[in-house]
């Protein structure tokens, strides 16, 4: 299928799950019932035993030989946990892992409890590395004041990737890059001139004014202007701003590290419910990675767009009070960085999408072992 027809089906031909895909290569994760096979390209990094116990589930690493022990099981625990919604929780059992409990306790990629290391997907979704490029981290604090505003100094804009997942129900990968007037102008320039666009937007023009828009954007430091893109095809803008010093600001109590976000879907083959499952908590990963003192999420929607106020109210938006611009009347919504980590939003509901099949294009070499035949069914299927 080309890269012109991105129907959500082509993702049955697609590896199980993906990490690391803003560090370069990146760790693809198999899952069977038995157990669980990491490999980077033809390499099979490690094998993990899992065993289940009602809602209870244990996995079992034996760290000789491994290499990369920590990507190995954040990448191992993001496909379990995906593949297994009803968990909330993995005891982590390792062999021959002299330092490793000590380095996955500071990194809070597990805790501690009665019995031994165990892992969360709350914990797992806010370490940085596997989807944040550069590696995140907070940047430091300096109050200043501007416009009669005072709030933190921002972190100079990034330019290229900033972030990059795997979707799996889709079998494809969403990544958000810097807005570039010279890589992006072109199909900037379509969309902000598309009617259904620029009934919103009200940005319609030619390509110098455009370009002036998106530089006027990248000058400005409490804004990052954005271009989302599905496998390298570019289909939304998005502009993200810090809310203390946005229009927004003045209309609640905005915190220091609260963040905003405008959003325009550009190409129609991109609109509907399959793709907004993945770009929408995508986003909300991005920006409360970027920042871990970010702990809340806004947004301004116009009062009478009935359909994206339901799929904010959806994805767990909270619906705050409405406010009064002069251009518009708003709702403003708020999602909690507590309820979108706790409640695992980044995902959606199982019944909410078409399940993918999860299948591979080649059947790299299995090691030896209990795991080794119905990992080599299902990489066969």
């Amino acid at each position: 299928m080309s890269r012109s027809d991105p129907s959500p089906e082509r993702g049955i031909a697609q590896p199980a799950f993906l990490s690391f895909q803003a560090a370069g290569l990146p760790l693809a994760t198999r899952v069977a019932s038995d157990g669980l096979v990491v490999s980077a390209g033809q390499t099979v990094l490690a094998t993990l035993g899992l065993t289940r116990d009602g809602p209870a589930a244990t996995l079992t690493l034996n760290l000789s030989g491994v290499e990369a022990a920590e990507d190995v099981i954040v990448a191992a625990c993001e496909a379990l946990f995906g593949t297994h919604p009803d968990l909330a929780s993995a005891d982590l059992r390792l062999e021959g892992a002299a330092g490793l409990a000590e380095r996955l306790l500071a990194t809070g990629i597990a805790f501690a409890d009665e019995s031994g290391l165990r892992v969360a997907p709350d914990l797992i979704w806010q370490q940085p590395r596997p989807w944040l490029a550069g590696g995140g981290g907070a940047y430091p604090q300096r109050l200043m004041l501007r416009e009669g505003v005072r709030h933190p100094l921002r972190a100079p804009m990034r330019e290229g990737l900033l972030y990059a997942r795997f979707i799996p129900w889709l079998g494809r990968t969403i990544s958000f890059h810097t807005a570039d007037p010279d890589l992006h102008l072109e199909p900037f320039h379509r969309w902000m001139n598309d009617p259904r666009v620029a009934d919103i937007w009200e940005e319609t023009g030619d390509r110098a004014q455009h370009r002036a828009y998106l530089e006027e954007r990248r000058a400005d430091p409490h804004a990052v202007p954005v271009i989302g893109c599905f496998d390298d095809v570019p289909f939304g803008y998005f502009e993200l701003y810090w809310a203390k010093e946005n229009r927004l600001g003045p209309h609640y109590e905005a915190q220091d590290y609260d963040r905003g976000w405008h959003v325009l879907v550009g190409e129609d083959a991109f609109r509907g419910k399959a793709w907004l499952t993945a770009w929408l908590p995508s986003l909300m990963h991005f920006m409360f990675l970027d920042d871990p003192r970010t702990q809340r999420i806004v947004g301004e929607p116009k009062a009478t767009h009935t359909q994206q106020i339901r799929n904010l109210d959806r994805s767990g938006f909270a619906k705050v009070k409405h406010v009064d611009f002069a251009h518009k009347r708003a709702l403003l919504v708020m999602l909690l960085r507590e309820r979108f980590f706790g409640d695992r939003l980044w995902q959606p509901a199982a019944d909410s999408v078409v399940p993918v099949r999860l299948v591979h294009d080649d059947t790299p070499h299995l090691p030896e072992g209990p795991a080794r035949s119905s990992l080599a069914q299902m990489a066969s299927a």
